[in-house]
């Protein structure tokens, strides 16, 4: 338990988070125009997630790990909806989709995943032998320095999965149907295809790490670290996608 929450964080979790970071900054560079900052939050919400979740595996302070954790699958949960605001703004024009429009929509869903905050027990560290909570926490094991796995409620599980999935859901759905718009062989048809498949490999990140966060089962958790891996081609597809898309306007 105690190795494979190094990994994760420290390996995996870093080398994302740099990446994460490098084409925010990349998009940034290139222009500042409202599309421009649409397109970087899709990596920097994430990545600033990806931060809290290093810090508080770092700071190791048991209450400081349970709001950690939670702004980590917030933070990553709210990210995709931006996609949705680039998809709006290309299809409609700035004007047809105006700024307000998008901040709206935007603290509309904040508020919404906002209520995993304050879902009772939504979420408890479990630490060497199946200890929860701060009593866990206190016995833990010092040598080597049991950092606890995070394990999420029914509740927590139930509502964060199906807020996300349809926030995702809808963004799959009007993906395809902009593609059969475009036509597969046209240059935007491709682009929506690498960002169709980069938003469902960032989408099986969230779901996995909700999955089996709630299982909390050993062979869950290796799973949710092989799975993690795909958040690194999925970021390249999407900036790819993304950027290709904004050039051409």
């Amino acid at each position: 338990m105690v190795s494979t929450v190094i990994i994760q964080v420290y390996v995996i979790y870093g080398f994302i988070f740099l990446l994460f970071l490098f084409l925010a900054i990349k998009l940034l560079i290139r222009s500042r125009n409202r599309i421009s900052i649409t397109l970087s939050m899709v990596f920097i919400i994430p990545a600033i997630g990806i931060l809290f979740n290093i810090l508080y595996r770092t700071i190791d302070d048991y209450y400081f790990n349970l709001i950690g954790n939670k702004l980590t699958i917030y933070l990553s949960s709210l990210a995709l909806i931006n996609i949705y605001f680039f998809a709006k703004i290309i299809q409609k024009s700035q004007v047809g989709f105006p700024l307000s429009r998008q901040m709206t929509i935007f603290l509309i869903y904040a508020a919404l995943l906002a209520v995993l905050f304050v879902i009772p027990d939504g979420v408890e560290f479990e630490y060497e032998g199946g200890i929860k909570g701060i009593e866990g926490y206190n016995s833990r094991s010092l040598d080597p320095l049991d950092l606890g796995v995070p394990v999420f409620s029914t509740a927590f599980f139930l509502y964060g999965i199906i807020l996300s999935q349809t926030v995702v859901i809808v963004l799959i759905f009007n993906g395809v149907k902009q593609y059969k718009e475009i036509g597969k062989s046209s240059k935007f048809g491709k682009k929506y295809i690498m960002v169709l498949s980069g938003m469902i490999l960032m989408d099986i990140v969230i779901v996995s790490s909700y999955l089996f966060n709630w299982l909390n089962k050993p062979i869950g958790r290796q799973i949710s670290l092989y799975l993690g891996i795909c958040i690194i081609p999925a970021a390249i597809l999407l900036y790819l996608g993304l950027k290709q898309e904004k050039k051409e306007l």
